[in-house]
């Protein structure tokens, strides 16, 4: 039993087997379950971003961006809305998502995992935003 709301599936995975690059296998596992994000390096800096738009079940679409911090894969990214409100009972002050709780992240977790934990919150809040409770089980943050 775990402290998650799903199963995370092997693929999403960035297991020891796996001696290439990480960025590579990131860049990899984000085309094969989610080709409509995009994995870049800023110029200058070299900070590692992620962006994409994820529909929910409503069929409402949200872009949002992913930021890698500068100890990755050994601390969770932060994940951001874009260009809307997030303010909800599952997010940061910052704006960020609460998609679990850090001691609960994984080195061996990909960005396409933070992606499909982004989705499930989408779902969630679209859920909140219409019913006005949050679905299923909620952890503190």
């Amino acid at each position: 039993m775990t402290d998650y709301d799903f199963v995370i599936p092997q693929g999403l995975l960035i297991l020891g087997g796996d001696t290439r690059a990480r960025l590579l296998v990131e860049q990899e596992r984000l085309q094969a379950y989610f080709p409509q994000f995009t994995l870049t390096r800023k110029a200058g800096s070299g900070k590692i971003r992620a962006r994409g738009v994820l529909t929910t079940n409503a069929g409402r679409r949200y872009p949002v961006k992913i930021k890698l911090p500068e100890r990755y894969p050994h601390v969770i990214p932060k994940v951001f809305p874009v260009d809307w409100d997030s303010r909800s009972p599952h997010s940061y002050v910052d704006g960020h998502l609460c998609l679990m709780r850090d001691d609960q992240w994984r080195s061996y977790f990909s960005i396409a995992v933070a992606v499909a934990k982004s989705a499930l919150w989408l779902n969630k809040f679209d859920v909140w935003k219409r019913e006005g409770y949050w679905p299923g089980n909620e952890q503190e943050h």
